[in-house]
């Protein structure tokens, strides 16, 4: 059941007054800009008019004449030119009125085609109308109707129901908010202290009209944010911490290996644990058969019921004979077989396996870590296949380094994207409405989803929005290697690169994408014969040098099909909520 939540501020639909007339959404909004535009032309009339009579009643001798305010008034009240300028003659006022306006609008064409000549647009970057489905405006709304069927008929929808906040269209700070829309899967690559937490995360998971999972390595996302999504969707809040970054008491427990029946789902979640290990130069071969060890392991402790714990042990002693026992009695005779057979292989062989899987699942010979994956009387049971279809929130937070809980937050948040795949699948669109959003923050170091660039391709015709958030290209490389990350890039609908892009070939490619303009070349020679002259030649629209000198807070934006464009991110402290995420981080300063 959809529970509504509460908004401070609505926006009206293509249906609703003058809806999609002005582009705001609003009608009361809409109503007062039409009387602004309305008195801004009575007084512009009214100033031709009078600059017409004083002309006039001076040639007339008559003087100056009344002043502009004085005018403006009495053309209210009813009094004609004769009765303001002394005789002067309507016709001869209307006359010189008229031309005065022409020669404004003559003088302002021109110089508008002036300024456009000396400043001619850019050829590589994207107009506002290539834009105009990510802005304010009927577009907009025309996606939100086929993307969420629960939205269809409403009078009036809150600006967070048109899409994912981005940032604003061009480089000025009261632009056209841009906002991704509700099949977009989105990557922003950009260095440390840029903006991406305060300019990205926090929008857009307090904007999320649906279940939101986040990942982090602070606890400054959390801090900023956890309270408010409890009071605005008034749904639960869950924090899965095992290495107390934000020092919450545990109050749930995840059971990994619920629904672990089949060998590829035991594999799939082996092989979080070895891509923990995999940027270490080791063998593919000991990495390989480390994880057909681990797959082995996870599955017999899944079909007996030991749960993760049970896996550390069995690492520990390569004669184990237990799990080879539970994978044959069900039926997994092969896997066992395999089993036993390096249990009698060369020692060498042997202990180099089981050193790898050990060195790739630390983590679980730590009892803190594994007490939140463990369920325990006294601890809520977390829900995945509930929690896709909620407004409810998730945290996943570990810290960095060897026998942290990385592997685990992978394997969490890689289960619920799974499960919300699952669960659009059996509605009758294909799509979650609400939809959900997956804040990966720090991806590359506690969230290294192995097939995240192959979820890329489909996730946005799913309801599923995953906004993967990434320091460099180079650290992407590294973790997915360069075939992965090239596939994640190109798999990504919107890309965002943001400032202290430091790798000079990821720079170049960002210029290339972007193109070449027309630039216009004054030579001007000395001496007899000599003058101006005026040459074009092609060149960057933005070279590689500009594009690593980005300022904080700006980005470029590049969206499937249409050319990019640079944008400005909006902090949140000077967004709509600021006053609210103030008073919350102000609240928890006081507690602790």
């Amino acid at each position: 059941m959809t529970t509504t939540v509460p908004r401070t501020r609505r926006t009206s639909s293509p249906d609703g007054p003058l809806g999609g007339l002005l582009g705001s959404g609003d009608a009361w909004t809409d109503l007062l800009v039409l009387a602004g535009i309305a008195a801004a032309a009575t007084t512009a009339a009214g100033t031709v008019v009078w600059a017409a009579g004083c002309s006039l009643s001076l040639l007339a001798d008559h003087g100056f004449g009344p002043g502009l305010g004085a005018t403006l008034r009495a053309l209210a009240h009813g009094t004609g030119p004769a009765g303001i300028w002394g005789g002067v003659p309507a016709w001869a006022v209307v006359v010189l009125a008229v031309a005065y306006a022409a020669a404004v609008v003559l003088a302002i064409a021109v110089g508008v085609a002036w300024w456009r000549r000396r400043h001619p647009p850019r050829e590589g970057y994207g107009s506002r109308s290539q834009y105009a489905h990510l802005l304010p405006g009927r577009a907009a709304l025309q996606h939100v109707a086929r993307l969420r069927p629960s939205l269809r008929g409403r009078t009036r929808l809150a600006p967070s129901d048109l899409g994912v906040p981005l940032g604003r269209f061009g480089s000025a700070r009261r632009g056209p908010l841009l906002r991704a829309t509700w099949e977009d899967v989105v990557l922003a690559i950009c260095a440390p202290r840029s903006g991406k937490t305060t300019c990205l995360a926090v929008p857009a998971i307090l904007e999320a009209p649906g279940a939101v999972v986040v990942t982090s390595n602070k606890a400054d996302v959390w801090d900023l944010t956890a309270a408010l999504r409890g009071r605005d969707t008034r749904e639960r809040v869950w924090t899965f911490d095992p290495q107390h970054v934000t020092r919450t008491r545990q109050d749930f427990a995840w059971d990994a290996l619920d629904g672990i029946d089949t060998l590829a789902d035991a594999r799939r979640l082996a092989g979080h644990f070895l891509h923990e290990i995999r940027r270490a130069e080791t063998s593919d071969f000991w990495d390989r058969d480390a994880e057909d060890l681990l797959t082995a392991l996870i599955l017999a402790a899944a079909l007996s019921g030991a749960g993760l714990a049970k896996v550390a042990t069995w690492l520990t002693s390569i004669s184990a004979v237990e799990p080879r026992t539970i994978l044959a009695r069900n039926g997994f005779t092969q896997l066992a077989d395999v089993m036993t057979g390096r249990s009698h292989g060369a020692h060498e062989t042997r202990e180099g396996v089981y050193a790898t899987a050990r060195a790739a699942a630390a983590c679980l010979s730590d009892p803190a870590i594994m007490a939140w994956v463990t369920p325990r009387p006294g601890l809520d049971l977390f829900d995945p296949a509930h929690f896709v279809r909620s407004h409810q929130t998730l945290y996943l937070l570990s810290q960095d380094g060897a026998g942290s809980a990385a592997p685990l937050i992978a394997a969490f948040a890689d289960r619920l994207l799974l499960d919300a795949v699952r669960a659009a699948e059996h509605t009758r669109t294909g799509r979650l409405d609400p939809p959900l959003v997956a804040v990966l923050d720090e991806a590359a170091n506690i969230c290294r989803i192995t097939e995240l660039p192959r979820l890329y391709s489909h996730l946005g015709s799913r309801g599923i929005v995953p906004i993967t958030i990434l320091q460099s290209r180079a650290q992407g490389r590294r973790v997915w290697g360069q075939g992965g990350m090239d596939e994640l890039f190109s798999a990504a609908t919107i890309k965002l690169i943001g400032a202290g892009i430091d790798d000079p070939t990821f720079a170049d490619d960002i210029s290339r994408l972007i193109g070449e303009t027309d630039t216009r070349v004054r030579t001007r020679t000395h001496g007899r014969g000599g003058g101006t002259s005026v040459t074009t030649r092609r060149e960057r629209a933005l070279p590689a040098d500009q594009v690593r000198a980005l300022p904080k807070f700006t980005a470029l934006l590049l969206a499937t099909g249409i050319r990019p464009t640079p944008i400005r991110l909006v902090p949140w402290m000077d967004g709509p909520r600021a006053d609210d995420i103030h008073a919350t981080a102000s609240g928890l300063d006081a507690a602790s």
